[in-house]
């Protein structure tokens, strides 16, 4: 803290600034110390839960994806919502937002291919979540008045989702793998799609195939959902009506 003039100042005035000041750090560190104790609780009912929900769908890597994505985007949403609230820097959600898209977006793209402590992945991966925190303890703009939603956002935001990660990773080695055509690099095929139209084709007819089977799963659960496809899609009704003749 800054020191203070206190010549001038009478003794009981002196005493009463003093007094006020012990009383200020006193409830700065016991909130300090609860902030921590609750992360810390979090975190460990996070893993707790995870833990269970990767029991019981320990061979649906397509599932565990699709959570993860979830997870994901719920702690940018938690991040910008930071910025919007004027509490971190515009320079640090915009360096959150590259190491959530080529860091844990890529590596959900990735799942669940399985990579050495030694390779490109992991070191990129390491210096992303180095660079995110930095960012984040130089970025925020009162910094002693929001400690506490720092240390929650070091150990939930930045650190947990890698553990969430690692702990997702399949323990049977033949499980490890994923396609070659998904083991790239996201600014590696974002390049590629950008300069090569047999890449774009490829990736718009992927789309379409993901969406299609999706929209059929959906169908096959939900009578209403069904009604609704068909109502905004004449090809899927058509494909619908011929499936239910066939049968």
């Amino acid at each position: 803290s800054r020191p203070f003039n206190w010549r001038g100042w009478r003794p009981t005035e002196l005493q009463t600034v003093l007094l006020r000041r012990m009383a200020y750090q006193y409830v700065l560190t016991w909130s300090l110390l609860a902030s921590v104790i609750a992360t810390i609780v979090a975190f460990g009912l996070l893993v707790w839960i995870w833990g269970a929900f990767l029991d019981r769908h320990e061979h649906d890597p397509g599932r565990i994806r699709a959570v993860m994505f979830i997870i994901l985007s719920f702690v940018m949403v938690t991040e910008l919502s930071l910025g919007a609230c004027g509490i971190v820097c515009t320079k640090t959600i915009a360096i959150s937002l590259v190491v959530n898209l080529w860091g844990g977006f890529d590596a959900l793209l990735r799942f669940p291919a399985s990579h050495d402590l030694e390779s490109y992945f992991s070191a990129k991966q390491f210096l992303l979540l180095a660079a995110k925190t930095m960012s984040y303890a130089f970025g925020f703009l009162s910094f002693r008045q929001h400690i506490g939603k720092f240390i929650a956002l070091l150990l939930l935001n930045i650190w947990g989702l890698p553990v969430l990660y690692l702990m997702a990773l399949p323990l049977d080695p033949l499980e490890q793998v994923a396609d070659d055509e998904y083991d790239v690099d996201l600014a590696v095929r974002v390049w590629q799609i950008a300069v090569c139209s047999k890449e774009r084709r490829r990736c718009i007819d992927t789309c379409r195939c993901w969406m299609n089977r999706k929209l059929v799963a959906a169908s096959e659960k939900s009578d209403l959902a069904r009604l609704a496809i068909c109502a905004a899609s004449p090809q899927y009704r058509k494909a619908f009506n011929k499936k239910g003749r066939s049968v």
